[in-house]
């Protein structure tokens, strides 16, 4: 699943939740892999990115977007 955000994860957050960092000329790209977190972190994922937690119960990963570049 995709989903776009407006603001980076801070570095407690890739770390924490062992986000795989990526850039392109317009975007960011943070890649979480859903079967490694716990319940705890899937439910603040979802309330900081505003996603459904069933879908993060569903998918096998989550990649958040920023546009870095309009």
């Amino acid at each position: 699943m995709q989903k776009y955000i407006h603001f980076d994860p801070s570095s407690e957050e890739i770390h924490a939740y062992h986000m795989q960092v990526s850039s392109d000329a317009n975007h960011h790209y943070y890649k979480v892999h859903l079967s490694e977190l716990t319940e705890g972190q899937r439910k603040h994922v979802s309330q900081r990115y505003g996603v459904s937690l069933n879908i993060l119960e569903s998918e096998p990963y989550l990649i958040l977007v920023r546009i870095t570049d309009i």
